[in-house]
This record gives structure tokens, sequence and C-alpha cells, in this order.
């Protein structure tokens, strides 16, 4: 038997009396539902046309799983934009497992490798150390004889900086 298989913008019914040939599920549906039919059809030796390979999925993994389930069940698998693959199904198949495993795997790489650059849980520029001589610059703004500017001045810190340091010390 030959059957195909697409994904269309919304789930539009087909004519009936190509019902039972034609699946077709709406793009952004994640279950696949007509696909799911589909598997429940097919026998092997039968053939699967589909327009585009990406009519197989939203990602690489995903067209490589739904791939490996069609060549597991023998169907013969023609993406019709692509007729090279007619001849090479197999070996495509294979193809799409490789690459699907690489891009985890690279992906995986990536995480540890900036999770690591970045310093691991606490990202950014680490906290400026509170000068030795705070605790006299502190005092004289608390008695009035400096103001925030002053008193950054003093530490060679913003008054920003400085504010936040009182804040975080009276909040302590």
């Amino acid at each position: 038997m030959e059957y195909s298989y697409m994904l269309t913008a919304k789930a539009d019914k087909l004519p009936s009396e190509l019902k039972d040939s034609v699946f077709a599920d709406a793009r952004g549906d994640l279950d696949y539902p007509e696909f799911r039919r589909l598997l429940t059809v097919v026998k092997p030796g039968d053939r699967l046309n589909i327009p585009t390979l990406s009519d197989l999925g939203n990602s690489l993994s995903e067209i490589s799983d739904k791939w490996q389930e069609l060549q597991g069940r023998q169907v013969t698998v023609w993406i019709l934009d692509c007729p090279a693959l007619r001849n090479h199904s197999d070996l495509f198949g294979e193809f799409l497992k490789y690459v699907s495993y690489s891009q985890q795997q690279f992906g995986a790489k990536q995480v540890r490798s900036s999770s690591a650059s970045k310093g691991g849980l606490n990202p950014g520029r680490k906290p400026m150390q509170l000068p030795h001589n705070f605790a006299e610059v502190y005092e004289d703004y608390c008695s009035g004889k400096l103001n925030s500017r002053e008193a950054g001045e003093a530490l060679n810190v913003s008054h920003t900086t400085f504010l936040r340091w009182t804040r975080e010390l009276n909040q302590a």
C-alpha cells in the first residue's frame, strides 16, 4: 500500500476518499494523533510519501525518532523534496541518529562549559570587599561630618556603592 503523511497549517478535514491513505496532523500539535494512527495501519513493505523531512517533527531528535520508528516497521519512506533519499534511506536513518546524538552531546557540553566559565551558580562580577577604613568613614557619615558622596570619595567607590554597603550593614 501507499500512504502519505504531512503537517498542515491547521487540522483541515481531508476528503473522505483520502481518509484511509493520507494522514495529516496540524503543525503545533505535539501529540501527532494522525501519525500514531498511521503507525497502526502501515505494514512492512508499504510506502510512505512525505512532502518534506520537517513534516516528521519540530526537532532533529523528534525527526530521528519517527524515522527510526518507520524503519523499524520496514516501511519505505520517500521524502518527496529529496529524491536522493529513496535509494539510501537506511543510511540516512543512521545519519539522523548520529547527528541527533551529536547535537545532544554538543548542547550538554555547552551548558556545562557555560556554567563553568561563569563561575558555577553565581555568575557575574564578584562583590567588592569593604575597605579597611570603612568603619571610620561610616562613623563620620553617621555623625553628619560627611555626606554619601564625600564618604564614597574617601573610600574610592561611588556614593551608591557606599549607600548599598550602609544598607547591608543596617540590615545585618
